[in-house]
């Protein structure tokens, strides 16, 4: 199985994709996959079902839409990385679910779908980039500054942001 960082950096790649913020709606709707939007009860960010050929990406239409994206990149991770947990309905089928358990890094698939999301929305090298140049340019940025501004050029949420950048070693460019 390939690293969840790799598998994202080869998805986009593929797609020629070598920007932010990551077209993660195109790129779900592009390998087959329908994305439906729907408000879920409970704490359910996204959920991915998978029958057969037949696969949906379910997301929390109540949610902010960068969390929304990072639901869809997270769901997308499960899709390329792991075969999926069966669940039985009327006939068996396979279903993961983004909620609570899967910001608390307990279970290994959540955590490899975040990291694959993580490299998805914030690639490495983009973000290293973004935020030399920032810095680079205006000194004086403090450093929320300079986290809002990247949350905001790569349309993630702050806190996703600054997940990344301590993830990254970055916290000493803030």
């Amino acid at each position: 199985m390939a690293k969840p960082e790799d598998a994202a950096r080869t998805l986009l790649l593929a797609a020629g994709i070598n920007g932010p913020p990551t077209p993660v709606e195109r790129l779900v709707r592009k390998s087959g996959v329908a994305l439906v939007f729907q408000p879920f009860q409970g704490n359910i960010s996204g959920m991915l079902y998978r029958d057969g050929e037949r696969r949906v990406i379910g997301i929390n239409s109540a949610h902010a839409a960068v969390r929304q994206r990072f639901s869809i990149a997270h769901e997308l991770g499960h899709l390329e990385l792991h075969p999926g947990r069966p669940v039985i309905l009327d006939h068996v089928v396979r279903m993961d679910f983004r909620d609570q358990r899967s910001s608390t890094a307990t279970d290994q698939q959540e955590i490899e779908a975040n990291r694959f999301a993580a490299e998805l929305l914030m690639p490495r090298d983009w973000v290293m980039r973004a935020a030399t140049r920032r810095t680079g340019r205006a000194r004086e940025v403090r450093g929320d500054d300079l986290v809002q501004d990247l949350a905001d050029e790569f349309d993630v949420s702050l806190q996703a942001m600054e997940y990344r950048l301590a993830n990254l070693g970055l916290r000493r460019l803030m």
